[in-house]
């Protein structure tokens, strides 16, 4: 079936984000917001964010090489991957032990609010969680050969042990922070376990191989650093709002709650198309077939237009709802509930970043453009550190709506500067599907309105907003029908299998 491959790493993606949503579900349930879940979401940020941000680096460029010509055969890809691992182990171990060394600092650097009370706890819990970054980066770089194998599922559902580890220990009657540190750090682990098996069998190995062939490799160093600082521009936002508001307790962890709940959604469908086109984007242009590649970009565009105006619509016109209904239980109440809702959909507006980070900036990758994307995000890093030193006394709202104009800002840049690298792919028929796009979400819109002007939905019970998106959903997409959209999606969702169509094509 065309377009195959995407369904079963959304579905995939989705089984293990629900579990995703369960863990953050059950540990507000269980802790709440306070200094000590603070303490936990901030660390656990530096091996959320920056870590997986270096193995997501290190997954990218190694599919970008193994794409090259001098790795084009089996034995040289191997020998390549085996090349690969050895120096990511000797750069991560080196950052590990740094980060040791200076475990206090870093803390205080994470939580510059921190009570002193307090302050023991976070340095534990930093030494607990370290080791995760050897694991992640390992696990990620697992997924880049895997999914360069055409080998999508599974490398989809890696987390799902991850998350059912964490949830069962919030289930032990008062656990403390640091005991799900520790379930936390085995459960990056797990993520190595689950693809051990699609690894091996593959071939690859870790640190075995002909050494002549790994020695005629280049270097990885310079490229990961540019890849990791422009992949680190969400990932970094999020700490810093993070930061600017841990003088008041519990805000840190309600920014995190709704900021992984963006990620936690958008990302189901954001890194499904970045696994499973990135590869065949690689290969089109490695093979100088550019007309491909902006074929796939405005198929793309279409594509992301298509799914993420109606979830903005959403979580605009039901955001306090779905919160509600996901969180508002235990130790989370009304007033938690009100906030995240706000902060969600003040997120949520800047999503056209967050699909430029994660599949746009690969585009530049491939032309050698890394400055563009890279210059980019440290402007954007720089502006949010200078944003929330004045808006930080204001409140969480005012740095997170900070976040969110760079975040588009960013995304308009970064539009721009591909075509540098594959053409102009932004045409007329391009821009006709964004206007039918654009016109349907007005329908759904106009429906919503009037649902609202006639007072029909909203009093009668906690889920009957869902009816309404239940309505608003099927106008849409009788719009999108309409207008040929869905044709034009179906007509090209092969794009959505990966290599194995360019090499049916090729061979």
């Amino acid at each position: 079936m065309k377009g195959g491959t995407y369904i079963f790493v959304v579905l995939g993606i989705l089984l293990a984000k629900a579990l995703g949503f369960c863990r953050e579900i059950v540990f507000a349930s269980v802790f709440g917001a306070s200094e000590y879940t603070d303490i936990y979401f901030q660390i656990f940020s530096l091996a959320s964010l920056v870590f997986t941000g270096v193995g997501s680096a290190l997954s990218t460029l190694i599919i970008k090489n193994l794409n090259r010509p001098e790795n084009s055969s089996p034995e040289a890809a191997r020998a390549y991957t085996v090349y690969f691992f050895k120096r990511a182990f000797l750069w991560c171990f080196a950052a590990v032990a740094l980060l040791y060394l200076f475990a206090g600092p870093v803390v205080r650097l994470l939580l510059p609010g921190i009570s002193d009370e307090a302050f023991p706890t976070a340095v534990k819990v930093m030494y607990i969680m370290l080791p995760s970054c050897l694991f992640i980066v390992f696990a990620y770089i697992m997924n880049g050969v895997l999914q360069n194998s055409d080998v999508f599922f599974i490398t989809s559902i890696m987390s799902l042990p991850f998350n059912v580890l964490i949830i069962s220990s919030l289930f032990v009657k008062d656990i403390s922070i640091t005991a799900v540190s520790v379930v936390t750090t085995i459960g990056w682990f797990s993520h190595i376990l689950i693809l051990l098996p699609a690894f091996y069998k593959r071939g690859n190995r870790f640190f075995v191989s002909n050494g002549a062939a790994a020695k005629r490799s280049t270097s990885v160093s310079p490229e990961v650093v540019y890849i990791f600082i422009a992949g680190m521009m969400f990932q970094a936002c999020f700490m810093i709002d993070k930061a600017a508001v841990s003088f008041d307790s519990g805000a840190a962890t309600t920014l995190n709650y709704a900021s992984n709940l963006f990620l936690t959604i958008s990302s189901v469908f954001v890194v499904s198309m970045c696994n499973v086109i990135y590869p065949s984007v690689c290969m089109s242009y490695e093979n100088n077939d550019k007309e491909r590649v902006r074929k796939i970009m405005r198929f793309l565009i279409t594509l992301i237009l298509c799914i993420f105006l109606p979830f903005i619509l959403t979580v605009c016109c039901f955001g306090r709802n779905i919160v509600s209904l996901l969180y508002e239980h235990g130790e989370f109440g009304p007033e938690q509930t009100f906030m995240m809702s706000k902060l969600f959909m003040i997120y949520t507006f800047g999503i056209f970043g967050y699909v430029c980070q994660e599949i746009f900036n690969k585009i530049l990758y491939l032309g050698g453009k890394y400055r563009y994307a890279v210059i980019g995000t440290v402007s954007v890093i720089a502006l949010k550190l200078i944003a929330d030193k004045f808006l930080a006394p204001y409140g969480a709202v005012y740095v997170a709506v900070s976040t969110s104009i760079l975040f588009t800002l960013y995304a308009f840049c970064i539009f721009l500067s591909v075509r540098k690298v594959v053409g102009d792919y932004f045409t007329a028929p391009l821009l006709k599907n964004v206007l039918k796009v654009a016109a349907a979400g007005a329908g759904a819109l106009a429906v919503h309105g009037l649902v609202y002007a006639l007072g029909l939905c909203g009093a009668a019970g906690r889920f009957t907003f869902l009816i309404e998106i239940l309505l608003c959903s099927a106008v849409y997409l009788v719009l999108l029908k309409v207008t040929g959209v869905i044709g034009y999606v179906m007509d090209n969702r092969s794009y959505l299998d990966g290599k194995k169509n360019i090499t049916e094509e090729l061979g």
